[in-house]
């Protein structure tokens, strides 16, 4: 080597060494945290208000950031990274995380805009459902059944609605015609939805498959979204009654509107009076705003027909009893950036972000040299026994079967290899047609190959990945070591927690309180009916009974325990007598009674049991401090306070 080149590069090499030195905040043992480092986690954990730079701040999270390294080296030191639980938690992470980053944004949002452009306009749809039962498409009855029942409308024998009404397995929309009234994108499975929405409106689907079974759709009518509307109601059930009921009812709720319109009473007091839908009553009656396709289609009808804010509708009845609505709300669709994000979540968790999965699937399968020997498959799928796959059989020994099913990146898949993982995953019992069965644990099992060279290249490339991933696995091991070394120890180590309690029992005690209930509600009646009930003599269950029945609209909420004089401060404490009920007071939260039963005048010790909360808690605390100390006089800590200097601002 030229020896100027040399000595150049010994510079070179020194003042790279220094450099890192110069950057490095502090050491614990040989591991270093650099400037970029520190000041990442500085910020993360530190909220926007709270953000300071100044030395002594700094310096503080300096000592807990090493505090937190010293403990993920212990955990190391005890190999707690090699138990096979804690590997397992970490690597489902992994899986999941990893989903944000594999699955392509523009397959995603491709999806999004198709809803969007869906949700512009509402179709409304009938249709024919004929439930799926046999494994074997070689002899589908099913599939038979509803084209002779397609066949049948398409020449004209029989009207989509008579078939619907005779033959549709949909109960609650047969005895409509089939009708399920008006709906829009992301309500329905995406392969129902793609056909109500490419099958012109007057006209009649093919047969198609969902996973409820096979449907017919016939588009009835097609019209602008309504967009959302937010309404409260007021619900009076009929019960199923006969017709003098039902009209009593309708009476009643005429009556209740003419009232709120002439102002006579508010909306909300009627609700409160009168409305049994046990969800809304004690919100005013408001409902979740909705969208078309949510509501039965009288029920929309109602809702969407209320023009201004205040508006109240009409009485009208559904299988429910008798509504009266009003209007909160009504938002059109927003615009495309507006919308957006929501939409995007609503895509993520319907059907048809399997579209886009297998999109990213096969984009990533071509990128990697993905190759397949299907012939393999055909032979593998040949030789095994279809009785392996009947009730109470497993899968039996194939060892004649080795042969190459696929590779990836130079990497040989075998039928030996695939019928292992298909007995790990299934422990060895499967059912069905065995064609549809292995052809479809093939596909998990490719996929699930392809997911973990995947995973593997965002921890070895993706800087983001790698330190979510290494935060996760220092926070389950720290987790599970203060696990063993504190918390639970602090419960099932009884004679250090006893000993701890006797060398600190004059920190628990009781102050000057009483034995007793605390009665508190909203229900000023109520409340004194239960005074009453109490001075009268009655004991406290009786008084409880004859209060809290299943027509009263505000419960009485009790507690029963020793209390301190302190917990009910706006209470004289000079007032309250043993076996006396106390006067009622109000304060934020609605009016609070107290009926003391001992009353206690000083202050004494409590036992362990009665202070074991706050025993374990402190005990806790103490195990914490003194492993810290262990910890940091087991691992050296190095500041270099020059580094830290210069980031004060």
């Amino acid at each position: 080597m030229n020896k100027k080149y040399s000595v150049l590069l010994g510079i070179s090499l020194g003042l790279t060494a220094m450099s890192a030195q110069a950057q490095t905040v502090f050491t614990v043992g040989k591991e270093a945290v650099s400037k970029e480092e520190f000041l990442a986690g500085y910020k993360k954990n530190s909220s926007n208000n709270t953000l300071r730079y100044d030395y002594n701040s700094l310096n503080e999270f300096a000592n807990l950031y090493a505090l937190y390294k010293m403990k993920v080296k212990e955990a190391e030191a005890l190999r707690m990274d090699t138990l096979a639980i804690l590997k397992n938690d970490i690597n489902n992470y992994k899986t999941q995380l990893a989903r944000n980053y594999l699955t392509s944004k523009d397959n995603v949002s491709a999806l999004t805009k198709e809803a969007y452009e869906r949700s512009k306009t509402e179709r409304k749809v009938a249709h024919i459902l004929v439930q799926h039962y046999t494994a074997d498409p070689t002899n589908d009855a099913s599939k038979k059944f509803i084209d002779s029942l397609y066949n049948q409308i398409n020449t004209g024998k029989a009207s989509f609605e008579d078939i619907a009404k005779r033959y549709s397995m949909d109960k609650s929309t047969g005895n409509l015609g089939g009708s399920l009234g008006y709906i829009t994108a992301l309500q329905t499975p995406y392969e129902f939805e793609n056909v109500a929405y490419s099958t012109p409106v007057g006209s009649m689907s093919k047969p198609f498959k969902t996973q409820y079974g096979y449907h017919i759709i016939k588009v009835l009518a097609e019209r602008p979204t309504n967009g959302t509307v937010e309404v409260a109601q007021i619900l009076l059930p009929t019960d199923n009654g006969t017709p003098d009921m039902v009209n009593a009812q309708l009476k009643l709720a005429n009556e209740i509107r003419a009232k709120v319109i002439a102002k006579q009473a508010t909306f909300e007091n009627m609700v409160r009076q009168y409305s049994k839908d046990e969800y809304s009553v004690n919100n005013d009656g408001k409902l979740p705003a909705f969208k078309t396709g949510k509501m039965t289609e009288n029920f929309e009808n109602a809702a969407f027909g209320l023009k201004n804010p205040g508006d109240i509708s009409e009485p009208f009845v559904t299988d429910y009893g008798i509504h009266l609505l009003k209007l909160i709300s009504k938002k059109p669709l927003g615009t495309y950036a507006e919308e957006e994000r929501e939409l995007t979540a609503k895509v993520e968790q319907n059907s048809r972000f399997e579209i886009a999965k297998q999109k990213d699937m096969a984009e990533a399968k071509k990128r990697l040299g993905f190759k397949e020997f299907p012939e393999n498959m055909t032979a593998m799928v040949a030789t095994i026994n279809q009785s392996d796959l009947e009730k109470g059989a497993t899968l039996q020994e194939y060892p004649q079967l080795t042969a190459k099913l696929f590779e990836v990146q130079n990497k040989s898949y075998s039928q030996k290899d695939f019928l292992q993982y298909v007995k790990d995953l299934t422990m060895g019992r499967l059912n069905g047609r065995k064609e549809d069965a292995f052809r479809e644990l093939y596909r998990i099992y490719t996929d699930k190959v392809i997911t973990d060279i995947l995973v593997d290249e965002l921890e070895k490339n993706n800087k983001e990945y790698q330190g979510l991933i290494s935060e996760y696995r220092n926070g389950v091991l720290i987790f599970d070591l203060m696990d063993k070394n504190i918390w639970s120890k602090a419960t099932k180590d009884t004679v250090g927690l006893r000993n701890f309690y006797k060398s600190n029992s004059s920190h628990y005690q009781w102050q000057p309180g009483f034995d007793g209930v605390i009665f508190q509600s909203k229900n000023h009646e109520a409340l004194t009916q239960i005074h009453d009930a109490l001075a009268q003599g009655l004991s406290v269950e009786d008084a409880l009974a004859k209060v809290n029945t299943p027509t009263t609209s505000e419960k009485i909420y009790q507690q029963t325990g020793r209390f301190d004089f302190s917990s009910v401060s706006n209470f004289d404490k000079n007032q309250l007598k043993e076996g006396k009920v106390s006067d009622i007071k109000s304060d934020n939260n609605g009016e609070t009674l107290i009926y003391p039963t001992k009353i206690y005048t000083a202050a004494m010790p409590k036992t362990l049991d009665e202070a074991k909360g706050s025993v374990v808690e402190d005990y806790q605390k103490q195990l914490e401090k003194n492993w810290e100390t262990e910890l940091r006089s087991k691992y050296t800590y190095k500041l270099n306070t020059d580094v830290l200097k210069k980031l004060v601002r």
